[in-house]
Parts: structure tokens; sequence; C-alpha cells
């Protein structure tokens, strides 16, 4: 499946249930950031050895709702998500340029 069809598929989900109605912005952003949490709240408290032993399903599926909610995101703002990813990437780039950044964790302002 595409990035297109897994798009319409979202989208169709989301219009059988007539669900467009509950989806303002600001919804939307808190929804994503409910799902960010309850993709971080397997992992707190837990031990490196812990971590290991979240079922990769339970992952799985918060970091499947939190693409949902990108996807419902970048649709309300006309944003092809893909060709913003791509563009960042590249800005990215400009930023950190292997040589500078390559083995470290500052920011591209240290560099």
């Amino acid at each position: 499946m595409d990035y297109t069809e897994l798009e319409q598929k979202v989208i169709a989900f989301r219009n059988e249930r007539n669900w467009e109605q509950f989806h303002q912005i600001k919804d939307l952003l808190l929804g994503l950031n409910i799902e960010v949490a309850e993709l971080q709240a397997l992992y707190l408290w837990k031990s490196a050895d812990e971590q290991k032993e979240i079922p990769v399903e339970k992952i799985s599926d918060e970091l499947a709702d939190i693409a949902i909610f990108l996807i419902y995101i970048s649709r309300h703002h006309r944003i092809d998500l893909l060709e913003a990813i791509s563009k960042k990437i590249d800005k990215n780039a400009a930023k950190y340029p292997v040589e500078k950044s390559k083995n470290s964790n500052k920011k591209y302002t240290e560099l």
C-alpha cells in the first residue's frame, strides 16, 4: 500500500463514521499528544531490560494512532505529509552537515 492509498483508507474510516465533525484542529492536536503520551506510558518507569519486554504490538498500535492523527492534521492544513518530511530532512541536512554533526548531540547553533 502506498501513502495515498493509506491516507484514503484513514479518511474513509473517519468519513464512514461521520467523525470529521469532531476533528477541529485543537482536538486533533490534543489527540496527537494523548497518543504520544500513551506511547511514552509504555516506557514509563521501566528499566532498559523491562523496555525490551514491551510487546511490539502495543508499540505498533500507538505508532499507528500517532500516524493517523498526523494524517488528519496534514489533511486539515492541506499539507502533503511526505513532501513536508522530505523538505524537513533537506533543511536538517543543511543545519547539520555530516562533517560537523557526526557523533555529536549538539544543536545546530552550537556546531
